[in-house]
Order: C-alpha cells, then sequence, then structure tokens
C-alpha cells in the first residue's frame, strides 16, 4: 500500500509540487507533469498499475472495516446481545445473521402492501471534458477527433513536436478542421435559432445531454464544442445595441409604410382623408472573407505550441483545431465589431489585401448613405458638433430638445447613441454640473439629464463626436448565416498552409422617412416625418487651406468629415494631413465662394477627374493607400 503513495510523494517533491499535492489544489497541468515524470522513473504505464493496486488494498480495507461496522450497528438495531468487539468474532457475526432472518416474513409482507413500480427518473451524469489526457486520448475523450494517432493531438498531449508532418498527417488536419468547423457553425446557428446565446454565455445552459447518443465520448465532443462556442460569445458584442438580422443574403428590402392624417369629423358618404406612402428600404449585406497564410505546417505547430506553453494559467486548453478556430475567431470578432461601427465598404483592388473596415458598411456610414441619399437631413448647427468636459451634458440634452421640436411626441421614445470612448468626459461634465459627490451610474450615466430618454453608449467609436437617435431596434447589423464566420475551411499548397472564411455581414435602418428629389427640398422639410437623427461633426477647413488636418494640435483624430468655407482667393487642396489607412475621408463643399478644388495630380492623381464643386453640399470620399502614397477615390456627388 505504501509504494504508491511513497513513489507519488518523491515525484511530487522532485518537481517541487509537494505543497500543492498535499492541498490537493494541483491543476491539471501539473497532474500531468507528475504522471508524466512517475512514468519517467518507474516505467511506462507504472503510474497507473501502482494508483490499481493502491486502490484495490484501501478498498478491500475498507469494505472490511464496514463490515465489521455494519454488523455492530445492525446488531444494536436488532436488539441482539452482541457487543462491538463479538461482533467483528464468527460466532457474534452468526447471532446476526439468524435475527435478520427473522425478518424475512416481515419483510415479504411489507413488500407486498409497497407502491406500484414506477421508472426512476433517468439521471445523466456530468461528463469531464478538460481531464487528464491518456495515452490514447486527448482529455481522456474517447472520441476520434481526440484520438493521439492524430499529430495535433499527440503535439497536445506530449507537449512537444517530433518528427515532420506526413502527407497522412496533413491529410488529417484538412479534413478534421473543416468537418469540425462545418460542425460548430451548424451548432452556433442552432443556439442561435433557440435563443440560447445569452444563456450559454451565461453559462446556465444544460449541458450534460445535448444529443441522444449515450456513448460518452460524442457527449463529452459536444459538451467541449458548446464550451469553445461560449467562449467566443464572450468576446466583445454588440448585441445590447443593435439586434442582429440573419438570413439576408443580397440587398432585402425592408418596406415601411408612413400614413398620413387621417382623422376627421363624421359624415355620411364618401369622404375620404389622407393616405398611405410605402418607402422601401434596402437592407445590404457584403461579403467578407478571411484569409491566413501559414508558411508551413511546421511553423502552425510551434504556433501553438507556444500558446500551450504561455497560456497556462487558461483552465482549457484547445487542441490544435480549436485553438485555430478560436484565434481566427477572436480576430473576426474584433475586427468586425469595429467595422459594424465605423466601417465603410470599399469595392478591393484585384489582388490586393485591403483594409478589415472596407469590407462591410457600418452604422455610421450608413447614416451618411441616408443623408446623402435625401432621406436624413442632419443637424448641421455649430454647437451640436463638438463638445468638451465642460458642455457635454449641454449638447446632449440640446440635441434631445432639437429632435422633440421637430418629433414630439416620436421624439420621447427615442434611444440618444453616444461615444462611450467620451464616458469620461460626460462623468466629469455631470458631477461639476449635479455635485462632485453624485454617483456616475444607473439613470445618471444612462438618462439623458431632464429628460427620460435612454442612452445607449457605443464602442469603437474612437474619438468621434457623433451623435445619434431613433426608435429602439430601428438600426439592425445584418448577417446570412449566423457563425459564418467560424466556418473555417483548410487548404494546403505545397508546404503551405492556408485557413480561411466567408460570410456576408451589413448594417441598415429599418425606418427612416420620406425621400426628396433634391437636397435643397430635403432641406427645406427640415426633418419632418424622419425617424432618425444626428448632428454632423465635420472638420471646418480655415480659408484658404491646402493641407488640412484630420488630427489635433495634441494627435488625437478629429474624424473624417471635412467641410470647406469661403475662401478669399483660388484654393486647391493637395493633401489630408494625418490621414490613416482604413479611413474613408470625405471632403464636403461648403461655400461656393472660391470654392475648394482638388487637382487629379500629385496625391491625388489617381481620382476618376479633378473635383470642381459647383454647389453647397456636393463632396468627394477618398481613402490613403500608404503604399502608393496616393489618395483613392471612392464616390462623389
Amino acid at each position: 500500500m505504501k509504494k504508491f503513495v511513497t513513489r507519488l510523494k518523491a515525484v511530487a517533491e522532485k518537481l517541487g509540487l509537494q505543497a500543492k499535492l498535499a492541498d490537493k489544489s494541483l491543476s491539471a497541468e501539473e497532474q500531468k507533469q507528475i504522471v508524466a515524470e512517475y512514468h519517467k522513473i518507474h516505467g511506462e504505464g507504472s503510474f497507473d498499475a501502482d494508483k490499481a493496486e493502491f486502490e484495490a488494498e484501501q478498498k478491500t480495507a475498507k469494505e472490511n472495516a464496514a463490515l465489521q461496522a455494519t454488523f455492530a450497528s445492525v446488531a444494536q438495531e436488532l436488539g441482539v446481545d452482541v457487543t462491538a468487539e463479538q461482533a467483528k468474532t464468527p460466532e457474534g457475526q452468526a447471532k446476526i445473521l439468524g435475527a435478520i432472518s427473522d425478518l424475512k416474513e416481515t419483510i415479504t409482507k411489507m413488500g407486498a402492501q409497497s407502491q406500484d413500480p414506477k421508472p426512476e427518473a433517468t439521471v445523466v451524469a456530468p461528463v469531464a471534458v478538460t481531464g487528464l489526457h491518456t495515452a490514447e486520448a486527448a482529455f481522456g475523450i474517447k472520441h476520434p477527433f481526440y484520438a493521439t494517432t492524430k499529430r495535433y493531438n499527440r503535439i497536445l498531449v506530449e507537449g512537444k513536436i517530433t518528427g515532420t508532418p506526413s502527407k497522412a498527417d496533413r491529410d488529417a488536419l484538412e479534413a478534421d478542421v473543416t468537418a469540425y468547423a462545418e460542425g460548430l457553425t451548424a451548432r452556433y446557428a442552432e443556439l442561435k435559432e433557440a435563443g440560447l446565446l445569452t444563456a450559454i454565455r451565461q453559462g446556465t445552459v444544460d449541458l450534460t445531454a445535448l444529443s441522444s447518443d449515450t456513448e460518452i465520448g460524442t457527449r463529452q465532443f459536444n459538451i467541449r464544442r458548446d464550451m469553445l462556442i461560449a467562449r467566443i460569445v464572450t468576446l466583445p458584442s454588440l448585441a445590447d445595441i443593435f439586434p442582429t438580422v440573419s438570413n439576408v443574403q443580397s440587398g432585402q428590402v425592408v418596406t415601411n409604410v408612413l400614413l398620413s392624417e387621417v382623422s376627421q369629423s363624421y359624415q355620411a358618404g364618401e369622404v375620404f382623408k389622407g393616405g398611405a406612402e410605402f418607402l422601401p428600404e434596402k437592407a445590404i449585406v457584403h461579403d467578407a472573407m478571411a484569409k491566413v497564410l501559414f508558411e508551413d505546417m511546421k511553423q502552425l505547430e510551434y504556433s501553438y505550441l507556444n500558446y500551450l506553453n504561455r497560456e497556462g494559467s487558461d483552465p482549457v486548453k484547445w487542441t490544435l483545431i480549436e485553438w485555430i478556430i478560436l484565434q481566427l475567431a477572436i480576430q473576426i470578432n474584433n475586427e468586425r465589431v469595429t467595422r459594424s461601427i465605423v466601417g465603410c465598404r470599399v469595392e478591393p483592388v484585384k489582388g490586393q489585401a485591403s483594409p478589415a473596415n472596407f469590407a462591410s458598411t457600418g452604422v455610421l456610414w450608413r447614416l451618411i448613405s441616408l443623408f446623402e441619399g435625401k432621406k436624413l437631413l442632419p443637424f448641421m448647427d455649430s454647437a451640436l458638433a463638438d463638445y468638451s468636459a465642460a458642455d457635454f451634458g449641454d449638447v446632449v440634452v440640446a440635441f434631445v430638445e432639437k429632435i422633440k421640436t421637430v418629433q414630439p411626441e416620436l421624439g420621447k421614445k427615442m434611444v440618444i447613441y453616444l461615444n462611450a470612448t467620451h464616458i469620461p468626459m460626460y462623468r466629469k461634465w455631470y458631477r461639476a454640473t449635479f455635485g462632485k459627490d453624485t454617483d456616475f451610474e444607473g439613470e445618471a450615466k444612462n438618462k439623458v439629464p431632464y429628460h427620460d430618454n435612454p442612452i445607449k453608449w457605443v464602442p469603437n467609436m474612437g474619438n468621434l463626436k457623433f451623435m445619434f437617435a431613433t426608435i429602439e431596434g430601428n438600426i439592425e447589423l445584418l448577417q446570412n448565416v449566423p457563425g459564418e464566420e467560424y466556418n473555417t475551411k483548410f487548404e494546403r499548397h505545397l508546404e503551405e498552409v492556408m485557413a480561411y472564411s466567408y460570410w456576408k455581414e451589413g448594417s441598415s435602418v429599418s425606418f427612416v422617412g420620406k425621400v426628396f428629389a433634391t437636397l435643397a427640398a430635403l432641406i427645406a422639410n427640415a426633418g419632418e416625418g424622419q425617424y432618425v437623427f444626428m448632428n454632423w461633426p465635420t472638420i471646418d477647413i480655415a480659408p484658404d487651406a491646402t493641407t488640412p488636418s484630420v488630427k489635433d494640435g495634441a494627435g488625437a483624430d478629429l474624424g473624417f468629415l471635412l467641410k470647406t468655407g469661403a475662401n478669399t482667393k483660388a484654393t486647391a487642396i493637395t493633401d489630408i494631413l494625418g490621414a490613416k489607412a482604413g479611413v474613408v475621408y470625405r471632403i464636403e463643399c461648403g461655400s461656393t465662394t472660391n470654392a475648394s478644388t482638388i487637382a487629379k495630380s500629385g496625391k491625388f492623381s489617381e481620382l476618376t477627374a479633378a473635383w470642381e464643386p459647383a454647389a453647397v453640399g456636393a463632396y468627394l470620399k477618398v481613402y490613403y493607400n500608404p503604399t502608393t502614397e496616393k489618395f483613392m477615390e471612392v464616390g462623389r456627388g
């Protein structure tokens, strides 16, 4: 009995883990180290053999002690004149057994009067999915996906890379990645359809019976897959700000109805009043993709092994395939939540990689496109275009009150969307206005002062001072298949390994208002009947300036909306200082007095033509290509 304990203590002491062994605080990784060292010293398989021998001896001792204790207890309950010591002897035990025999008749009678037999409730025991590795399976999960006959699992179990990947290793990895990713996407869509993504993020989904298959390995596989989805859905999300609409495959038309006044005094006859105007809005998604190239499979394996060594504190270790999908998911998610706010779709140049923000159009540029489409009139007031810690809240209140002037009733129900980066600025204003000891949480943080309009703080807006408002749920994020971006494909080309996935995404506003034929007509309407409002935080270009900057004196970004003004002489813009890659800049004509122009030359030589605005409101959209150091045209109007 002492052999196993003695050997185990010696191994733990050698590894410096004796204290953790004593107080039972060993991590899974540390347990694995002890087993490996035990095998190294006493031979392969010695740990399990010694442990089994130890447990058998323990069991026998416990059974003997339990049996003796049972006899003593039974003797006491039956009133048999046998002492505790006598109960340990064959004679004393014979007396007790005789007394038990006398109870048989009584027990039989009682059994005949018992309740009708009923099936017991099915109990599904929880299964371990992050346990110790065995020689046959990662985490001890007896499922083909975790078999150590596969190279990627051996790296996980052994913690080292041996040999060079064979063709069979490459084929297995390629096939398993594709199969696993397809199943993951299908399961993600299933959970979303069932409304369980929030529950799985909160850890309240019962994972003990994921399928009717009673084979333990299949259940373990399903549970680990849901664990991976649970990790993915805990990544930063916009779900509590904008709802996501699925199954949008191209350009889906959403038709809304605007009713004019219909009520009137009663009178007989066909006296009609009012009518309905149908206002179609197009929900547009764009194709996006992720393609990552690894120089060879060894490079991929070393990257994974470095992760295992570096992330020792992670309670869940992922197999190579799970790790690849999770790492891609983290990166895609982070880029997508940013793009969903500030992205602007730009058609890629054939054969050239494009910035992440150009893959689809986010909320801000969707609102701007509605202005360009003459459906949404921003508040152009300069007083609403900028704010600081000294007046942030005052500007928000003025914004809300202006909305309610245009839409008195609807304005009361609107949600106000503000830049989450500026929460500290808003907090400073609030405490300066209402008292330094005011707790800036709850209503103070999430409701407009003096009004009941809720505030939603939008992340990933950088330093932009955009404010917008609409009915909750009116702005939506779009996709086709939920989890489509996690359907990673794997492909080999010579020594290289490629991982890639495709998906669709976009944003839309379901109800905006009437469309007008001209900008002048939109301005004349002054927002009447409009269901979305926004400010217009432009960077006003100084008179006669030829190289406007999109950064302030401290180097902070000011935005991407530039507006020219009246000039004292003919002025040609030759550069935009501080322009960054991956950002679309919109230059708007604010005055036709010596209107600023842009020639098709220098940094703007790639324009389709020179920009020579003839009217206020004319605009040009460009982005900066750092490779060519040129500005590329996106559109004009």
